[in-house]
Parts: C-alpha cells; structure tokens; sequence
C-alpha cells in the first residue's frame, strides 16, 4: 500500500500545495515566460531577417541571368504604369517584375520580405501617386495582377531603372523619373567608373501611407513605395536621395512618419549590382534613409544613416558631381 492509502485507513489527509506554494510556483513559471519571449520574439525575428535577405540575394542572381540574354541590362525599366506622366508601362509587360515573372527568372511575389507589414506595390493603390483616387488598376485587376505574381514589397533604386539623367534634354523636360529624360536603365556594362558593391539595385521598402491598397489578398493597406526619388534637389547630377527605402527589421524606440503611421524598427537589407546584400541601421530614428543638405555644394550633402558604401553620385563619373546641372 502507498503512504497515502494507509494515512487515509488512519483518518489522515494526504499532503497537499498550500495556496502560498501555488502562487509561488505560477510567479516562477511567469517569469521565465516574461525572460523567454522576447528571446523567442527576436530568434523569429533574425529568422524572418535571414530569409528576407536570402530573398533579395536570389533576385541578384536572376537579373545577371536575365542580363546574359539582354545586352547586360538589368531589367527593361520601372515599375509604373503610368504612361500619360512619360513613365514605363503596363506593369505585367514592362518594368523588373514582369521580367522576372515573363521570363521565369523569379517570382517576386512569392519572394516577399516576410516582416515588412505592407505588402503590396504603391503602383497596385489608389492614392496621390498611385494613380488618384481610382488608382491605375482597379480592385480587382491589381488582385489580379498579384495573383499571376506581378508583385513586391521590395523598392527599386532609381539606378536601376534610370542610370543617369540626359541632360540637356531636346525638350526642356526636368523630370528625373521619366523614361524620355533619362539613360536608363542600367547596364553592368556602364559601372566603368564606380565598384558594382557600391551601386543598389533593391531594398526594403519604406510605406506609402497615403498610396492604399483596397484590395482582399492582404490585410494590410498601406503599400511599399516604388523606387527611390533619385537625384536630390532638382538637378540631373545632384546626390541620390535613398529616403524610399525604409527599416523593415529588429526592434526598437516606436517613432511616427511624418505622413501618419508609426513604427519600430530599425534596420533595412539593400541589394547591391554585384548580387550582394548590405545591412544598415536607421541611426537617427526616423524611419528613413535621410539625405541631409548641409549647402549648396553637393559634395557636402550628409547621409544620415547610409554610409559610403552606398553610392549617391552620378553613374558616369563614378562619384559626386560638384553642381547639380552640370557635368564636374
């Protein structure tokens, strides 16, 4: 017989936990749980991080594929539908995502950076830059089109789909962002001049808050911005502005956008043009990759967070120019 049967043919009650002792036990498995989870929050997150950057180093190599059996082009441009404003096309029929898909390079869409929270592309919106109120696409052709894969959460640089601006220009036109003004887009045969580690091809991207996805695939509306701004200032050779690529990794102090939403993190992947993938920390905590104009001299114009592995300057000088209109 155990010693709790014979207690009980003695009239006696078994030992049992007290209340102090239970409460013990609940506060010592609470406080591990309060050590563990953040250990377990960051572990998910370093994993999200390994995965986000795999994701970009497999579209590096699949634009130097896609380069072979294209003149050494990159890609065939931008993103952007947006014709009547002198942009690229129907985006399953122009841009770097409809190479990728139409040539069965890649599948950005299924290639999503897993801890940026929006998305989808600011060019599937409806928005100021998304095509106004009605957007470029209507609801149901934007699901559509991320359904056959023509879709990404990752902004392109200006480099990439513009290379360098032509200027002077036979109209007149200072738009940086059109097809018509500029040299692009990027071949790997024009860094003579600058080291392919230091040009960005991709990056995670910051939200365009303003620019909202309407349709059913994703919860989340804000959208990712396009592609970086490119030359600062108004210029066709000022410095690169980089403040459309955003931290979409680690944890820390919650900061607000200036156009509404709030966030906390802390570090964005770039793809560079030599297909390998950079870290970088927002130092100054404001969601961004600020270009701080200190002068009128272009060199003198600050990175904030960016550091010169970056490059800001001009493709065919293989660095910055001393003015913003001209060659220097």
């Amino acid at each position: 017989m155990d010693g709790c049967l014979a207690h009980r043919r003695r009239t006696e009650r078994c030992p049992a936990f007290t209340l102090v002792e239970l409460l013990v036990v609940v506060s010592v498995i609470a406080l591990l749980i309060s050590i563990l989870l953040p250990s377990l929050r960051n572990a998910r997150e370093q994993a999200k991080e390994v995965v986000c950057a795999a994701h970009l180093a497999g579209l590096g190599k699949a634009f130097y594929t896609y380069a072979g059996s294209n003149d050494d082009y990159f890609c065939s441009g931008a993103f952007d539908p947006d014709v009547d404003n002198g942009r690229d096309g129907p985006v399953d029929k122009v841009g770097w995502i409809s190479d990728m898909v139409n040539g069965e390079y890649a599948y950005p869409n299924e290639m999503l950076c897993p801890t940026n929270r929006s998305k989808v592309n600011q060019k599937l919106g409806s928005g100021p830059t998304a095509g106004g109120p009605a957007g470029f696409y209507t609801t149901e052709e934007a699901d559509d089109l991320i359904r056959r894969g023509y879709n990404s959460n990752y902004t392109q640089s200006w480099y990439m789909a513009r290379m360098q601006p032509i200027w002077p220009s036979s109209s007149g036109d200072i738009n940086w962002k059109r097809v018509a003004t500029t040299m692009g887009p990027l071949r790997i045969t024009s860094m003579r001049n600058v080291p392919a580690a230091n040009v960005p091809l991709l990056g995670d991207g910051a939200p365009k808050i303003d620019d909202q996805y309407r349709g059913s695939i994703y919860s989340e509306r804000k959208t990712v911005r396009t592609m970086t701004d490119g030359p600062y200032g108004g210029g066709p050779f000022g410095v690169q502005s980089f403040t459309d690529f955003g931290p979409t990794h680690g944890f820390g102090k919650t900061y607000r956008f200036d156009d509404g939403g709030s966030s906390n993190r802390i570090r964005a992947e770039i793809l560079f043009a030599d297909a390998h993938v950079g870290k970088f920390t927002d130092k100054i905590r404001d969601g961004k990759f600020k270009l701080t104009v200190t002068s009128t001299n272009p060199l003198e114009h600050v990175q904030d967070d960016l550091d010169t592995q970056v490059f800001d300057g001009v493709i065919g000088l293989g660095r910055r120019s001393k003015a913003e209109w001209e060659l220097k």
